[in-house]
This record gives structure tokens, sequence and C-alpha cells, in this order.
């Protein structure tokens, strides 16, 4: 996969983009929030990007958020889907696409958070979760609550498009104008001028401006999950 990998200057954002979200939670903790039943939005994390999708219930609740981590330097990303029931962590379901190495992870858990069913699989092989494993998946599904209602609460909003022949075109087919800031948008320009084939575009919109997350050559529009495939 070729990611925008390494761009220092939007590394520094993140804690930008978190504060935002986390502004608006913290000023939103006295009132009940109303999230919309539908939203995207991502992040930088520390070796790649992170762009997630969640689906709400009329009450705010989860019922499904997707991750999708994007690696700088590796070769793989790893795609996890978070189940919710009665606003309660339910199932985690993670998977690893990596060419030379796939594997995949389940976790499924009761009412009372108890595990149910928890599983590895790589090559065909299949094994138990570790203790510590299982924690780890349910800090990440926290973890990935939290940021994802932070970022929607601070309209910090993830679009996703093609860039081809210098027109953007999102993958619900708008035209759009996008704008970055200049070392981003020289990046942009250089990683796509000699390329005879469109290039696939991920960005964040806030109030802050627009920050560019990563550039590929494979459709994320084919996959892009809406409202009623999530």
């Amino acid at each position: 996969m070729n990611n925008r990998g390494g761009f220092t200057p939007l590394l520094l954002k993140r804690q930008g983009l978190l504060a935002i979200g986390s502004a608006f939670l913290l000023s939103a903790c006295s009132s009940t929030v109303q999230l919309p039943e539908f939203s995207a939005t991502g992040y930088i994390a520390d070796e790649g990007v992170v762009r997630l999708w969640r689906l709400n219930n009329k009450a705010s609740e989860p019922q499904v958020i997707m991750s999708v981590y994007s690696f700088y330097k590796k070769p793989e990303t790893v795609i996890t889907f978070y189940e919710y029931r009665q606003n309660k962590l339910w199932q985690v379901r993670s998977e690893i696409i990596n060419p030379n190495a796939p594997s995949s992870w389940h976790l499924r858990l009761n009412k009372r958070g108890e595990v149910i069913f928890m599983q590895q699989e790589s090559q065909k092989q299949k094994r138990a979760l570790t203790e510590d494993e299982r924690l780890r998946m349910v800090f990440a599904a926290n973890k990935e609550r939290e940021i994802s209602e932070a970022l929607t609460i601070g309209k910090v909003n993830l679009v996703q498009g093609v860039w081809y022949q210098n027109t953007m075109t999102t993958c619900a087919g708008e035209k759009v104008s996008v704008s970055f800031e200049a070392p981003e948008q020289r990046w942009l320009k250089t990683r796509t001028r000699n390329s005879s084939k469109p290039s696939y575009v991920a960005w964040l919109d806030s109030p802050e401006g627009k920050q560019l997350l990563m550039v590929a050559e494979h459709d994320f529009c084919k996959w892009e999950p809406t409202k009623e495939s999530l």
C-alpha cells in the first residue's frame, strides 16, 4: 500500500484534533449529546492512520464501530468491528490484511462482560486468546468508542474520494474543491503527478480546517461502509 507514510507535520496535529473533540465532549458532560445515527471520523496514530465509522441507535449508543488501521511502513491493514448490544460490548472481530501473514481475532462476551468465545487464527491454525490479548481487545474497543464520540462531537469528519486529473470526487460522487495546507497540497501533487491512474485520498474536515490523512492506489470507495451496510 502506498500510503502517505511519515509525513511528520500531520503527526504533530493528532493531539490537536483529539483535543478539539475532547473539549466538546467535556463541555457536554452535563447534558445529553445527540450523536448522528451514522458518522465517519479518523485520526493519526503513532504508526499510521485510523479511520472510524460508527452506527448509533436513537439514544446515541453505538451499535457498530468499524476501525481501519492503515500503517505507514508495514504491508498490512487491520480491520476491526466492535459490536454492541444494549450499550455493552458484545463482540470484537478483527482481521489483519497482510499478504505474508494474514490472521484474524474474534472475541465474544455475554451481557456481564464475561468471555463466551475467543479465538485467534493464523495460517489455518487456531488457538485461544491469552488474557493479555483479551484485555487489549477490550481496551481498544473502549478507546475507539471514546475517540469516535469525541471527534464526532467536535465535528471532525472523515471524507474519502478520488483524485484524478486535478479533480477531487468524493466516494458519493460529488465533485469538491479541497485545499490542504501548502506542504500537504505539494505532497499530493507530487505523489500523483506522474500517475495515469486515479489516486484515492482520505482527509479530515473539521472546524480547524482540512487535514490530509493518506493517499493510496487501491479503491477506498469499493468498500467504504454506509449506514445500510454497517
